[in-house]
């Protein structure tokens, strides 16, 4: 083999999987005009109004382009209800549509731009920071590190939401992030300016997403007990963290009229103020009832969508068993169970999204366990079959959601089935790479199902030598096979309605359209009767 062809290998073994997770992230375009995405577009409009007038008001941009719910108004203006942070990280991707579209972009264009810019970038450069905890967690276990990997990336909300401009995974990856840096700081002792970076991540988090405030003062205990210098690696986390966060006080000064007023406290639909004014900050009392359904339903579902994440609790305990590791341990255990509580004392309803989407920023600390996990499982093929098993599940979901319709709607019991199967099993599928080829409906997901398919399997393959890869990855596909057809016979067994009003509008209003979508079948399926003739799909 010539020295050329050589290099050539090398360099493919090393990047043919973090260039397949960029492919993933990049290859669904879910953009549907009709349904008027209330989170994502008032955080559009916000980055317009600050590159195009220099202001925070949104007024002239709701004006030019679609109405949104999601504003607040305050001495007769109107503003975002969001925290300013993703707004301020798409100015970039902004500016650079405005430059070659002039000042009134298409707004799919913008959509596309700042989803990149703001959310997608982003959660692909955390990945980087995660591969790095990884390697310190399972060293020399380069398909291990691989497996934990694409498990967070493609099988978790993380998925979904890095592709969409929520602000919800943006925040997970900035809080994340401040929690790595001073992870590989008090391992490692390199890096003086690791507190520096983890405060400036940790305000950032706060400044695109409220709710990750709850994990700043734990990371901070956490700093001080494992930071040395101590004072040293505190100061710079306080004045690293205090630029972003004085931002944030200035932004509701500006627009609200005092730094502690947000733009929950002043919004336009009465519904949400509602909400919001229940209870502290949003939240009641623990609900028993509230806490299964955002973790075990089919609608709602936290371990239900992404089963391997209820690994972290086995991996908790295999932390708190290796003294290296105990203040790991207590920190993400408390952010856990932190948030085990605050999801089942939250009142607000999150309306149309994929899993219980205001834990995403606790995701991150999950995935410190869950490797110690499958470090320790990994020594036997067969005690790593059933974590892989779930993975696997978990990946097939969510690339399948992400493919078809990320945006499920709260009145479905079952939207996994009565969503993403019957709309993607009759070629609803959301707008890809693929359709650029000329691919239409579900085949222009073969090279992303086959790209997938590569991650998983080789993926797996490279866990273990010999027989035992083989039998590790016809294991782990038969447990993941065995989960997903258990989910399809638990939902025959129920046998809830589907709205059978509802689905007809969302045929309605998607996109793309072509002649390979099969709408006959589609309302055959759902028990629909149109009381009309089908209009011409193009």
């Amino acid at each position: 083999m010539s020295a050329l062809a050589s290099r050539t290998l090398r360099l493919t073994r090393r990047l043919w999987f973090p260039a397949a997770i960029v492919l993933l992230y990049v290859y669904s375009f879910p953009y549907f005009e009709g349904i008027r995405s209330a989170n994502e577009l008032p955080r559009i409009y916000l980055t317009m109004a600050m590159v195009d007038r220099g202001a925070f008001d949104i007024g002239p941009e709701l004006a030019a382009y679609q109405p949104t719910p999601d504003t607040s108004r305050y001495k007769g203006k109107l503003y975002s209800n969001k925290p300013p942070g993703s707004s301020l990280v798409a100015i970039p991707a902004y500016a650079l549509l405005r430059r070659f579209e002039g000042s009134r972009p298409e707004l799919r264009h913008l959509f596309h731009v700042l989803r990149l810019g703001g959310a997608t970038i982003p959660s692909l450069l955390f990945l980087l920071l995660v591969w790095r905890l990884l390697r310190e967690l399972i060293p020399q276990r380069l398909a291990v590190q691989r497996l934990v990997l694409a498990a967070y990336a493609l099988g978790s909300m993380a998925f979904v939401y890095g592709t969409l401009l929520f602000a919800h995974q943006l925040a997970a990856a900035l809080i994340g992030a401040a929690f790595i840096w001073i992870f590989l700081y008090a391992r490692t002792r390199t890096g003086r300016l690791a507190p520096l970076w983890a405060g400036l991540c940790a305000g950032g988090a706060v400044l695109v997403d409220y709710q990750a405030a709850f994990v700043g003062p734990p990371l901070f205990l956490y700093l001080l007990f494992r930071a040395r210098p101590r004072l040293r690696a505190a100061i710079l986390f306080c004045a690293a963290a205090a630029i972003p966060l004085g931002f944030l006080l200035y932004y509701h000064h500006a627009c609200f009229g005092s730094p502690f007023s947000t733009g929950y406290q002043h919004l336009t639909n009465p519904v949400f103020a509602q909400w919001t004014s229940r209870g502290f900050l949003g939240l009641e009392s623990f609900s028993i009832n509230r806490f299964g359904r955002l973790h075990f339903s089919p609608d709602d579902g936290l371990f239900y969508y992404s089963p391997f994440l209820i690994l972290a609790i086995p991996g908790l305990w295999l932390m708190a068993k290796n003294r290296a590791l105990r203040a790991e341990a207590c920190f993400s255990g408390f952010v856990i169970v932190f948030f085990f509580y605050f999801i089942g004392a939250l009142v607000l309803v999150s309306g149309w999204d994929v899993g219980p989407r205001y834990m995403i920023v606790a995701l991150p600390f999950y995935l410190a366990p869950i490797a110690v996990l499958f470090r320790e499982a990994s020594k036997s093929w067969l005690r790593l079959a059933i974590p892989a098993g779930l993975v696997t599940a978990s990946i097939l979901t969510y690339l399948a959601i992400a493919a078809v319709f990320p945006y499920f709607p709260d009145n479905f019991s079952d939207p996994l089935f009565d969503v993403t199967w019957r709309f993607g099993a009759a070629g609803y599928v959301a707008y890809n790479l693929g359709w650029l080829t000329g691919l239409r409906g579900v085949a222009s997901l073969v090279p992303y199902l086959l790209v997938a398919a590569a991650v998983v399997l080789l993926t797996l393959l490279g866990a273990h030598r010999g027989w035992r890869r083989i039998a590790l990855t016809v294991s782990a596909i038969v447990v993941a096979a065995l989960l997903l057809a258990g989910y399809r016979e638990a939902t025959r067994l129920r046998r809830l309605p589907v709205p059978q009003s509802f689905l007809p509008w969302m045929e309605q209003i998607w996109e793309p359209r072509h002649p390979a979508m099969r709408r006959a079948e589609l309302f055959r399926e759902i028990g629909y009767v149109p009381k009309h003739k089908p209009r011409h799909t193009r």
